[in-house]
């Protein structure tokens, strides 16, 4: 008995795969409450709903609220912080994350969403862990970091190479910052930045989760962090959506492993109890596959798709709603006009009635 409950509790363990979602800065239109979970395979549907964009997968996630449609953000920039589990913010609307899928495919999805209806989408993902070798030339444009100045490090070294690359990181992050005014331009399409941290974890494998140089580098991401969003809203004058959330890309695969694995287990023992259908093992179902691939699984009267409408439709739609509007308060006009008209008027309209009518007589 004892042996099945820290079986349970292990199973449980390993499919809550569970991340922070923080809320770094949200305009009026959309708010964003309580504190359900959510899983990262969603993060593209919040955000495609956040930008004005139609939503493809069903969910029952209540945390957003889209309070004026006709305000809504024109940029999402999120910052995917690997390795580790918490950011530790103390700014922001913090969610507790599900993390299903690793976080290129969460950027995929979101650019090819956003792809598909506009291609002038300014779409710009920067890794980090790069280094400024591979960014000097970034979609931002050349990035000149500032020196690291190492009086100011208290438990940090750049001697200890874990340490010295996650503070380039640091450096390029703040590097983005400067950048941001210069390069970018607000307009009315929507526009998605995606930053990718990687390098905190081996600072954290290597110092101690717990220990003060820890907490210094994720102050020092915090700040970072708060220097970009900044930025971002400066130029867009608040109107964008800025998030970041950790990913942990070595429990993924491994948790949606064991969440099929249930499922199919539970599934195969419903539909064959009785019939003595064989039942697979765990050593013999299939690696998991992506998120897309999964949801293509379903049946298609089960996904809720919208009607596919050609790209003039819309065009279309207003020439012929608003041609509508103007005849039908011109007919009125002239109703109005004809009936509200002198009798003894001398006009055109009054003359051939009253020579018709001598005529006729």
């Amino acid at each position: 008995m004892f042996k099945l409950i820290l079986l349970a509790l292990a199973t449980l363990v390993t499919v809550q795969a569970t991340g922070d979602l923080v809320i770094l800065h949200s305009p009026d239109s959309v708010t964003f409450k309580g504190n359900e979970e959510v899983n990262q395979s969603l993060l593209k549907e919040i955000c495609a709903a956040a930008l004005g964009f139609t939503v493809k997968q069903k969910s029952t996630w209540s945390g957003i609220s889209i309070n004026n449609p006709f305000h809504l953000p024109e940029a999402f920039v999120g910052f995917a912080v690997e390795g580790i589990n918490s950011l530790h913010s103390p700014r922001g609307k913090r969610f507790p994350l599900n993390v299903d899928e690793v976080e290129e495919t969460t950027w995929q999805a979101l650019s090819g969403r956003l792809e598909e209806r506009d291609n002038d989408n300014t779409l710009v993902r920067i890794y980090l862990g790069d280094g400024l070798d591979a960014l000097g030339q970034s979609a931002l444009g050349e990035l000149k970091p500032t020196a690291i100045d190492e009086s100011s490090l208290k438990f940090l070294s750049l001697e200890n190479e874990e340490d010295r690359k996650f503070l380039e990181e640091v450096q390029l992050l703040r590097a983005i910052a400067q950048k941001v005014p210069s390069a970018i331009r607000a307009d009315s399409i929507p526009d998605v930045y995606w930053l990718v941290v990687s390098e905190i974890r081996p600072v954290l494998d290597f110092h101690g989760e717990e220990s003060a140089a820890a907490k210094e580098a994720l102050t020092l991401l915090n700040d970072a962090l708060s220097d970009v969003s900044k930025a971002f809203m400066d130029v867009y004058e608040n109107k964008v959506l800025i998030a970041a959330f950790t990913n942990d890309a070595s429990q993924v695969r491994h948790t949606r492993s064991v969440i099929l694995e249930r499922e199919t287990r539970d599934t195969a023992s419903n539909t064959s109890s009785g019939s003595g259908t064989k039942i697979k093992r765990s050593s013999e179902i299939k690696e998991t596959p992506t998120d897309n691939e999964i949801n293509t699984t379903e049946k298609p009267d089960q996904l809720n798709l919208s009607k596919d409408y050609d790209e003039d439709y819309p065009v279309i739609f207003n020439i012929l709603l608003w041609f509508g509007v103007v005849f039908v308060f011109s007919l009125l006009a002239i109703c109005i006009a004809i009936a509200d008209m002198d009798p003894g008027r001398d006009s055109i309209i009054y003359r051939m009635t009253s020579n018709r009518m001598k005529k006729d007589n």
